[in-house]
Parts: structure tokens; C-alpha cells; sequence
């Protein structure tokens, strides 16, 4: 299931967009202001190790689904294809030419 080149940019940029958001989220100023104290806990662990483990679960997230609709390896079959097209004539190993045995 391939998607539209359209709808794959369009996924490729939010994807980007996300990412680059997700980073923003872990450095300054964004985390002191956010993610940078203790109290309230969540199950024992105190706050800015859970804003940090959540904003890595999402990624996770986002990644499994970017690879389920195919979005991060769209074009890569058609890259193989075409490669494999140019290569038709040659295999690897063989001689190299001006090699004998």
C-alpha cells in the first residue's frame, strides 16, 4: 500500500515537523519551562523522568506509524527497482574486466 506522492510529502513534512517539535520538547527553553521538576510524582518516578520517557514512547509511536502507512520507505521500492534495472547486465563477484585468471 503505497501512497500518493501528494499525501507523502505531506506526511513527510508533519512527520519532520513532529520530530523537530519532539526535540524542541527536550532541550532548552522548552523543558526547564515544561518538564523540569520533581513533584507530582507518576508511580514513584518523579516528573521530568516521566515527560522525558513520554515524549520518547510518542516518538516510538509516531515512528511504528509512519512505517505502518508505508510513508518512511515509499519511494525506496521504486529506487530498488529502477537500481536493479541499471545492474541487469552485470553480477557481483565476477571478474572485474581487465582481470583474468
Amino acid at each position: 500500500m503505497t501512497p500518493e506522492p501528494r499525501a507523502a510529502r505531506r506526511w513527510t513534512r508533519l512527520g519532520v515537523v513532529y520530530f523537530a517539535l519532539a526535540t524542541a520538547l527536550l532541550i532548552w527553553p522548552l523543558y526547564p519551562a515544561l518538564g523540569n521538576r520533581i513533584e507530582p510524582r507518576v508511580l514513584g518516578l518523579p516528573f521530568s523522568l516521566v515527560y522525558v520517557l513520554g515524549v520518547i514512547v510518542l516518538n516510538t509511536l509516531v515512528f511504528a506509524g509512519l512505517y505502518w502507512a508505508r510513508v518512511i520507505d515509499a519511494d525506496e521500492g521504486e529506487a530498488r527497482s529502477e537500481g536493479q534495472d541499471e545492474r541487469a547486465g552485470t553480477r557481483e563477484g565476477g571478474p572485474r574486466s581487465g582481470e583474468h585468471d
